[in-house]
């Protein structure tokens, strides 16, 4: 039996989707620059590790500021009441 997608959730899918694909380029884009200063540090280090780092760093800091957004959201409501 098919099931139909509701257009706007498969929209709402296809957006996460593309902000996903767009952090990912991003953390990318920094590994490259960055990683050449940090092999200079330590050798060791390979690019894959280098890369996963600043994805768990970036990951961390989006929670942390999810955490922040209901904070900012009440006290914006209460500024309106």
């Amino acid at each position: 039996m098919k099931t139909k997608h509701r257009p706007m959730a498969l929209g709402l899918r296809d957006s996460a989707h593309e902000r996903e694909v767009q952090r990912e380029i991003e953390n990318f884009r920094k590994a490259l620059t960055s990683y050449p200063d940090h092999f200079a540090h330590d050798p060791r280090l390979s690019f894959e590790e280098h890369l996963f780092r600043l994805a768990a760093q970036a990951n961390r800091e989006e929670i942390a500021a999810e955490d922040k957004k209901p904070a900012a959201l009440s006290r914006q409501l209460a500024a309106h009441a």
